[in-house]
């Protein structure tokens, strides 16, 4: 049965690429009746993966860039009529690094990209939202909760710490303009999210703090740590997009891998377990240890 214009629903995600997340949205949505996917990514040609689809746009947008983003912002008004039904912001990486060695010039990058980005393109693309009474999905991650902010990751997991109280706010700000807000909860997902992650390639600086354990630090700024059991892509994005075309959908939607534990162990857990537990796997009193054992040498 043909689709009518007005039965056509479409949908922008930011930071698309080969085995991402975003690149399964994608592939999923592609197969439900009647969405058309607009596909961004850093460099147009990072898309050329993609198989080209009569309801598949694909377009350079750099999320920290505000002329990139108010290019795509006209290209998308000339190519839906000045409607936007669904904004994924998808776009983001980790950098995986302990406080203390964290350089500020990375830092404030992972937050350009995982946070203000995701500002900027919410607020240029809301008047579009706005028109078809829209929907923002906010790529929240189970490291935004107390159980999911491990050692050794700080400065990602503040991203997304951030991201989801922007979320919440939005989602009130929002609503008198008929447009909805929904913080996606992500699990652990098999991608290539921590192979990519600058700092974890590179390793600590040579004058860590953290030199005593480096191995295991290392370990665990890689992801090498995590527990088995990671759900696949196909799995994860076929839940979502299920969990978004809902009649009602949640305001939260968790899936993946400890999506659901982890939000239960906010609820159950008090930090000081919490504390407890991330001191003895991230070897945190082994270190303390070795220290005062160093003082007592002197």
């Amino acid at each position: 049965m043909a689709i009518n214009d007005s039965e056509v629903r479409w949908c922008l995600i930011t930071g698309v690429s080969a085995g991402g997340l975003g690149d399964a949205l994608t592939t999923e949505l592609l197969k439900r009746p009647g969405f058309h996917v607009i596909a961004t990514g850093l460099e147009l040609g990072h898309l050329d993966y993609l198989e080209d689809s009569a309801n598949l746009a694909k377009m350079q947008l750099d999320v920290t860039s505000a002329s990139s983003i108010s290019a795509a912002v006209q290209n998308i008004i000339d190519l839906t009529g000045g409607r936007l039904h669904y904004l994924v912001n998808n776009a983001g990486y980790g950098f995986m690094m302990p406080l203390l060695d964290a350089g500020m010039e990375a830092v404030r990058h992972n937050f350009e990209v995982n946070v203000f980005g995701l500002l900027a393109v919410t607020q240029a693309f809301f008047p579009l939202l706005k028109e078809a009474q829209g929907t923002v999905v906010n790529q929240c991650s189970i490291a935004s909760l107390p159980p999911g902010r491990q050692p050794y990751i700080g400065t990602y997991c503040a991203t997304k710490a951030a991201v989801a109280s922007l979320n919440d706010t939005m989602r009130l700000e929002f609503a008198p303009f008929g447009v909805k807000v929904i913080c996606l909860v992500t699990g652990d997902v098999k991608t290539g999210f921590w192979t990519h992650t600058p700092a974890a390639k590179s390793g600590l600086p040579s004058s860590s703090p953290y030199d005593q354990i480096r191995s295991h630090v290392e370990t665990m700024m890689r992801g090498d740590s995590n527990p088995p059991g990671q759900h696949s892509r196909e799995r994860w994005a076929s839940a979502v997009v299920g969990d978004l075309l809902e009649s009602r959908p949640n305001r939260f939607i968790r899936r993946g891998f400890l999506a659901w534990t982890m939000y239960l162990a906010t609820l159950l857990l008090p930090i000081f377990l919490i504390d407890w537990i991330f001191t003895k796997a991230a070897k945190l009193g082994e270190l303390k240890r070795n220290l005062d054992s160093s003082k007592k040498k002197r």
